[in-house]
């Protein structure tokens, strides 16, 4: 269970980040209502803050049951594959050396959980 709480801490994360994206890149209307931000774009920024605030409260409670040097390095790796695949959803360019990135850290991520070896 903890492992999935991990999960959904990254998804929280990754969700927040999209949200934050998406504000970003709204046209303008010139309808500003608080801090000079467009009602659509405070929407979304308050969406990310919500999903930020859900996963930190996932993460903690992952962290009762789940090493910081393991729970970390999953969640990112959550993070950053859902936010991958939102940019392939979009269209976005992807790069060999952003590739060879989400490679590296899915193979530190399966080292850090495989079995250790037994030992004489």
């Amino acid at each position: 269970m903890q492992y999935i709480t991990l999960l959904l801490s990254g998804t929280c994360s990754a969700l927040a980040s999209i949200l934050l994206r998406l504000a970003g890149t709204l046209p303008a209307s010139g309808h500003a209502l608080v801090f000079g931000m467009e009602p659509r774009a405070l929407i979304y920024r308050l969406g990310a803050i919500g999903a930020y605030g859900a996963g930190f409260v996932l993460y903690a409670l992952a962290l009762r049951r789940v090493e910081l040097s393991v729970a970390y390095p999953l969640m990112v790796a959550v993070t950053i594959l859902e936010i991958m695949l939102f940019g392939v959803v979009l269209g976005e360019a992807m790069s060999l050396r952003t590739l060879a990135g989400a490679t590296l850290l899915i193979a530190s991520v399966l080292l850090l959980y495989a079995p250790a070896p037994a030992t004489a």
